[in-house]
């Protein structure tokens, strides 16, 4: 987000809209500030290219310095937040938080030259998988975290959600509470699914659209399947 930032601002420089660089930063940031999760956080903080000692030393777009993901405090914040979102009791938590130092600060195996040789030229799941045998925990979570695809239709869904909440008709409902009324029924919806009638009767999986191609659908109708 940073270098995004810093690349639309050199852009910016010498543009006839040289002056509405601060406008257009206080956009991105607000809708950025709205998207982020302590997901995202998690993912950029156990990509290892970015502790790469060449690479930090590189200039950012907008000629930033380049830090790595454990010296910015928002990056920090957004860890903690997920692992303990992850952890399933305090004693686990408090295990990925050390095998998540030992990563960053490259002790053991993660400090040996062919590690630091790899966090540049391998994907960040092949490294792990490589070289995450010292904290199988957090090599387990890294690559559950970085081989998630970038996908669009969860926002698909919300929009899809809101549709029903928010029409011409029923308009003066205000944003705020628009938003929690998409959250409690996204939510009901989840519940839903862990009750019998979902799983059979004449309402099994009612909210599944068989024309609707999104990948979380998708996987419903391949268990349906019933491999063996």
């Amino acid at each position: 987000m940073d270098c995004m930032l810093g690349e639309i601002s050199d852009a910016m420089k010498n543009g006839e809209h040289a002056n509405d660089h601060f406008q257009m930063q206080e956009i991105l940031v607000n809708r950025w500030e709205k998207m982020n999760i302590p997901m995202h956080c998690l993912g950029f903080s156990l990509n290892p290219h970015y502790y790469d000692a060449n690479y930090l030393r590189m200039e950012a777009p907008g000629g930033m310095p380049r830090r790595p993901p454990n010296h910015d405090l928002e990056v920090v914040n957004g860890v903690m937040a997920a692992l303990e979102r992850i952890g399933e009791d305090a004693t686990e938590t408090t295990l990925l938080r050390r095998q998540l130092s030992r990563f960053q600060v490259k002790e053991g195996i993660f400090g040996s030259p062919a590690a630091r040789i790899d966090a540049v030229s391998m994907s960040p799941i092949s490294w792990w998988s490589t070289y995450g045998s010292e904290t199988p925990e957090l090599a387990d979570i890294a690559v559950k975290i970085l081989a998630q695809p970038i996908s669009s239709s969860s926002a698909e869904r919300a929009w899809s959600t809101y549709s029903y909440i928010h029409n011409a008709k029923r308009n003066r409902l205000n944003a705020t509470r628009a938003d929690k009324l998409v959250f409690i029924h996204s939510n009901v919806r989840l519940l839903s699914r862990c009750s019998e009638s979902y799983k059979q009767g004449s309402s099994r999986k009612w909210d599944v659209n068989p024309e609707n191609t999104h990948l979380e659908e998708s996987a419903i109708r391949l268990e349906d399947q019933n491999w063996e």
